[in-house]
């Protein structure tokens, strides 16, 4: 009889203890679903400063990205990678990630173009009446505060650029959902001007080393634009600049002229009072 009363006991703490594991299961794999994606809910990670590449641990110079991902880092200072100085290249690319990503780009293309005189007003293509169509404020994002790390990118990208393109139609970010392939695509071409026959239609998401290379691309070819422009006003400004001081030669050499002739003018009329002074004193001495 007491055999069976602990044997029916265990049974019981086992039985307790698979369902508290069931649950425990349960709550570290839940899933948030969302615009009919699925997505694992994940925590946000906090972005990194880094200077260089090397500070980079999971980062090695035979990555196919490497050399894009030193070049966004130490060019153009882009916020790429994370706190604990981690890439994590073969991960999806995560919708958070991304807005902070192109955020610090347009930002930091738009200090070079500040700095080289360029005229920025023109600099986002993308079309302000349709990004603002659904979003006009960054206090509209259902599923943002102001505590999270995206919150800085989306009010920049929203209200400063006037770009809504990366947040879904019924005003959420997803911050945690992957991104496709082809909108990483679609919006640096109407952000940037970047135009690359490199998009596979098909892919569901793109990993964060591929993001690296081709954003990458996108900044350089950007960025031979802005020099192309940069070396045009420069030569625009040397033109004026020659033509500045062809006028102001100009001007100099009228004044000099005007000087000498008023300096022989003077000398003709004190020619001619000298001698009108010498005829009369000849026709006195006479008397």
């Amino acid at each position: 009889m007491k055999n069976s009363f602990k044997i029916m006991l265990f049974i019981g703490l086992m039985f307790s203890f698979a369902n508290v594991q069931a649950q425990k299961k349960k709550i570290t794999t839940k899933k948030t679903v969302t615009n009919n994606n699925v997505s694992i809910k994940l925590t946000e990670r906090n972005f990194g400063s880094s200077a260089s590449v090397s500070e980079i641990t999971d980062a090695i110079e035979s990555d196919a990205a490497y050399e894009s991902l030193k070049n966004l880092i130490e060019n153009y200072g882009v916020t790429i990678t994370y706190a604990d100085n981690t890439f994590r290249g073969k991960e999806p690319l995560r919708r958070g990630d991304f807005i902070v990503a192109l955020n610090s780009v347009l930002n930091n293309l738009k200090s070079k173009m500040d700095a080289a005189g360029l005229d920025t007003t023109l600099f986002n293509t993308y079309d302000r009446n349709r990004g603002g169509a659904y979003l006009t404020g960054v206090s509209q994002v259902k599923d943002l505060s102001e505590s999270s790390i995206y919150y800085p990118a989306a009010k920049s990208l929203i209200e400063r650029w006037g770009i809504a393109a990366p947040f879904a139609l019924n005003k959420t970010l997803n911050a945690n959902s992957s991104v496709p392939e082809k909108e990483v695509y679609d919006i640096l071409r109407v952000t940037l001007g970047y135009n690359s026959a490199g998009v596979n239609l098909y892919s569901t998401a793109i990993i964060r080393s591929k993001f690296a290379i081709v954003l990458n691309n996108a900044i350089t070819q950007k960025m031979t634009e802005i020099n192309s422009l940069r070396t045009i006003q420069q030569a625009k400004r040397e033109v004026d600049r020659r033509r500045q001081l062809d006028s102001l030669e100009r001007v100099d050499m009228a004044r000099k002229d005007s000087i000498a002739k008023e300096i022989e003018l003077r000398k003709q009329e004190a020619a001619k009072k000298e001698e009108e002074a010498r005829k009369k004193l000849l026709e006195k001495n006479k008397k």
